[in-house]
């Protein structure tokens, strides 16, 4: 029996994500062809006898070796480099992630394919006998410096370790943990979301098992050398005492000697709406700034392993300070000041930290009189309101709308897209150091992809189009479980922002093909069918399907195809041998009867029957928790939201009319 080729893998240096670079290789390439592989301990510098198939490294430990040009060492900015020179290849990056994006660049080249996450997310060629290494030079440099994913929805930890193992393997560089610790979320995943046993609900997480649950996925951001962002919301409640880790009610108020802090709206100085982390402050008196800024760089000096440290404003809007002091200034001018101070504080005391503050609500508008005058401050647009029907550089997706500064506490948030980047161009004449957009794709929104939206479309333009508006990057506001109904949608977030030349046709073909197999033609026809059904109208009006006489004949036509469309999805899916196409085509099973019941709901309030709407809701809900665990890791609870939205439509309009 011949002897299997044992590829020897070098590692230079002691970063923990070159490490993982050579693990991961040793793991995939026996999966690639019959070869062992083998991992040598790391080295300090690269000896002058190395006998390695493969090293890895950053550029500096390859100066020398006549590999020509190397990736130029940063902090931020991802370059790799993947070089053959005799019998050994060479990976290097311009930091240690970047090594790493270079062992899953060269998977790529053999032909892998990362869909998502979990065991059902690599598809990888049929295995070789042979294993034949790049004759050629690869060089990339990523398009946009920030490449993110903030937490959002219900998840659990193993399912945000397998996103950021996810996200590494797709050249992405950063996740955000929201507020002190992310137990909003947590607590959604643990306790709330309906797959979990409700034994398990009884016992709510507690601060401290937030906190360490947040620990672990430091752990793991810090091993693949990603880039760690925290906080945001919160930091107004805690420096009046008042809790900020979510976005509770509480019937609390302030410290008598704090209640002068409070933004005074209407005649007022009290907690907005019982919430602490809407509330505001009055900013133009000098101990509640002070105090503010203290919070902000307190938290900053005991943090250092943050990277970007988020400073955000309240989470609500029309709600600052109308006090005759504060109305010297706009909104945006006191934030700028606030930002000026915090980061020129961090700076002094010797960290590294960038504070990252944002438009967004009342803040969307430029400053008119203050300047960033710091270095280490990171700006992004947050268009919560925006449409992504189209993409946000769409001029057609318009509104009747003055985009110059609203008076105070008098805004109006625009939601077509002309206006939010005309607001946004308005932030380029003030030349700001670091930026990227801060979007909602993969919120709830992305659970009406197909529905008369293609949303995956609109994710893959607006990337292309960010460096027009003055912005480096993308950080995705998203549920951690995001790849239902289909996985083209965040590869196209991930990919585009790597490299935002590449083709969006081919490279949806890729990715679908990769997902769906030989079934894909079949699955893209069923999505462009329920594209066409589901919008009514003209393209810019934003219809969908209702129920009303006008739509009977659609509405049938819609819950007789896909009724048809999941019925075939799960014939495809049984015969089918692998576990990736698998898992495809129930998540697109699952979205064909989701179309279908929205058709069905709205067919049966135009017949008044309420019976019906009764027990398709019934039904729906008890089947709901066993297609959680089924797809746990990649769909969130909250793709039942449009669902449910349209049995409550039917339902009132069926009491609307027998009233």
């Amino acid at each position: 029996m011949a002897t299997r080729k044992t590829i020897t893998i070098q590692p230079l240096g002691f970063e923990p994500a070159v490490e993982h670079a050579a693990c991961e290789l040793a793991r995939y390439l026996p999966q690639l062809a019959d070869v062992r592989a083998r991992v040598m301990p790391a080295l300090g510098a690269l000896p002058n006898n190395v006998a390695a198939d493969i090293v890895l490294g950053v550029s500096p430990y390859l100066d020398g070796l006549g590999l020509g040009s190397l990736p130029r060492p940063h902090d931020m900015d991802d370059a790799l480099a993947i070089i053959p020179k005799r019998s050994t290849l060479y990976l290097t990056g311009s930091n240690g992630r970047s090594v790493l994006f270079a062992a899953y660049r060269l998977l790529e080249e053999f032909g892998a394919v990362f869909v998502r996450p979990g065991p059902h997310g690599d598809v990888l060629p049929r295995k070789k006998k042979n294993l034949a290494l790049p004759g050629r030079p690869i060089r990339e440099k990523a398009s946009y410096r920030h490449r993110g994913v903030c937490i959002e929805g219900a998840p659990r930890l193993d399912h945000v370790l397998d996103i950021l193992d996810w996200m590494a393997k797709k050249k992405m560089n950063a996740f955000q943990l929201q507020f002190r610790h992310s137990g909003e979320f947590w607590r959604r995943g643990y306790n709330d979301s309906p797959e979990v046993p409700p034994a398990a609900r009884t016992s709510r997480l507690t601060d401290d098992e937030c906190y360490e649950l947040d620990d672990r996925v430091i752990e793991r951001v810090k091993q693949l050398g990603l880039m760690l962002h925290r906080v945001g919301h919160g930091w107004t409640a805690f420096t009046v005492d008042l809790p900020g880790f979510d976005w509770g009610t509480y019937d609390l108020k302030p410290p008598k000697d704090k209640r002068s802090w409070l933004a005074q709206v209407k005649g007022k100085r009290q907690v907005w709406m019982g919430i602490p982390v809407d509330t505001e402050l009055c900013y133009s008196n000098p101990a509640a700034r002070e105090a503010l800024i203290n919070e902000v760089v307190t938290y900053a000096t005991r943090h250092p392993e943050v990277d970007l440290l988020h400073f955000w404003m309240s989470d609500a809007f029309n709600n600052k300070c109308e006090c005759a002091d504060c109305r010297r200034m706009t909104p945006t001018d006191w934030y700028v000041m606030l930002v000026n101070e915090v980061a020129g504080r961090i700076q002094e005391q010797g960290l590294r930290t960038r504070i990252v503050f944002l438009g967004y609500f009342d803040l969307l508008w430029p400053p008119e009189r203050e300047r960033l005058r710091v270095d280490s401050a990171t700006f992004m647009y947050a268009p919560i309101s925006r449409c992504h029907t189209h993409s946000l550089t769409d001029p057609k997706c318009d509104e009747d709308y003055d985009v110059s500064r609203p008076r105070l506490n008098q805004v109006r948030l625009p939601r077509g897209n002309r206006p939010n980047a005309d607001i946004a161009r308005g932030w380029l004449p003030l030349k700001l150091p670091d930026t990227f957009l801060f979007d909602y794709h993969l919120g709830s929104r992305a659970f009406r992809d197909g529905l008369g939206s293609d949303i995956g479309s609109v994710m893959a333009q607006d990337v292309k189009d960010l460096a027009s508006l003055g912005l480096n990057g993308l950080m995705s506001c998203q549920n951690i479980r995001c790849f239902y109904p289909f996985p083209y949608l965040p590869n196209a977030m991930a990919d585009m922002l790597w490299n935002s030349r590449q083709s969006i046709a081919a490279h949806r073909r890729k990715i679908m093909s990769a997902a769906f197999g030989k079934h894909v033609r079949e699955v893209e026809s069923f999505f462009a069918r329920t594209m066409r059904a589901f919008r009514v109208g003209p393209e810019y009006q934003h219809g969908t399907v209702s129920p009303t006489e006008a739509q009977r004949k659609r509405l049938t036509e819609i819950a007789a195809f896909a009724a048809a469309a999941q019925k075939r999805f799960t014939a495809l899916r049984k015969a089918e041998r692998s576990n990736v196409v698998r898992a495809s085509l129930g998540l697109a099973a699952l979205h064909a009867q989701h179309a279908a019941l929205i058709a069905r709901a709205y067919l049966a309030a135009l017949d008044g029957n309420k019976k019906a709407i009764t027990r398709m809701r019934a039904d729906y809900e008890a089947r709901f928790p066993k297609v959680l665990r089924e797809f746990a890791g990649l769909m969130d609870p909250g793709v039942g939201h449009w669902v449910r939205h349209a049995f409550n439509i039917a339902e009132r309009q069926v009491d609307a009319a027998a009233s």
